[in-house]
């Protein structure tokens, strides 16, 4: 099964190539599925998952977690960050060996914020409502994602002098905006069994951000999960990074805070929705 940090690989690439080319690269449907393989764990054995207490509860004391197994910590800690209604994600993962750079804010209404950067596919800047989505592409952008159509110079040309580094809207209820609509689900991230290996193992006492945590590492298919879990107040995942066939780091902030849907303040925002079949430029 493949980890969180892949998860998140997941539903980056589908924001970032849902309405232009490579949907087949990482649907709305695959971060779903991917999310979910990210918390399965190696090697846990079949039966009743580890006894969880409420996840408002304080850890850290001799009564908490100094009392509980590394795979009852991460379990309490799945447990407290699946319920988050939202988070703040800042990533550092790979796509097809490609470095990626995610700083996005998302919830579980499906709404988000922030931007995403792939090699080879530019920054995209996204903002996402319940009704509209906004995004905005830099040149590299645009000329990755009509190069994954093999669109012609000329109309690549046209799309690049019109559309880089302008933000661009399309409501939630237009079909081509449903897999994009879909990646800005925290569900699709947090959902999903909360059981954790019985291999894992506590590690040090550290600090992220000025919170104190612990660190729990476990095994995965690709390689080692190393995880970083609140000890004062609620146990949410703070820090999760993988090593292995596929290395990444996430960072997980700002839980419960809403996220900023605001519309661009720009009066040069294209409408999809009064634009024909496609995106302006592109090849028939």
């Amino acid at each position: 099964m493949r980890t969180r940090t892949i998860a998140v690989t997941a539903l980056a690439t589908s924001a970032l190539c849902a309405l232009t080319a490579c949907t087949a690269v990482g649907g709305g449907d695959k971060a779903a599925e991917i999310g979910r393989a990210a918390r399965t764990p190696v090697g846990a054995a079949g039966g009743t998952p580890a006894p969880s207490a409420s996840p408002s509860a304080p850890a850290g004391g001799s009564g908490d977690f100094a009392d509980l197994s590394a795979a009852e910590i991460l379990t309490r800690s799945r447990e407290a960050t699946s319920k988050a209604e939202s988070v703040h994600v800042t990533a550092k993962v790979t796509e097809d060996g490609k470095p990626m750079e995610i700083d996005l804010s998302l919830d579980k209404k499906g709404s988000c914020n922030g931007v995403i950067r792939l090699q080879g596919m530019g920054t995209l800047n996204l903002i996402k409502s319940p009704d509209l989505i906004h995004f905005k592409g830099d040149a590299a952008y645009w000329r990755g994602a009509a190069g994954m159509k093999n669109t012609p110079r000329k109309q690549t040309d046209q799309m690049v002098a019109t559309l880089a580094d302008r933000w661009v809207k399309i409501p939630t209820s237009d079909p081509r905006a449903a897999t994009m609509t879909s990646s800005c689900d925290l569900s699709h991230l947090t959902g999903g069994t909360t059981k954790a290996s019985p291999l894992a193992r506590k590690g040090a006492a550290t600090v992220v951000d000025g919170q104190p945590a612990i660190t729990i590492t476990s095994p995965v298919r690709e390689g080692t999960s190393v995880d970083t879990v609140a000890t004062r107040g609620t146990p949410y995942l703070l820090k999760s990074v993988i090593s292995g066939d596929s290395d990444g780091e996430i960072l997980f902030s700002a839980y419960g805070t809403p996220v900023d849907t605001t519309s661009p303040k720009d009066a040069d925002v294209l409408d999809l929705s009064k634009q024909g079949g496609g995106i302006p430029g592109e090849a028939a």
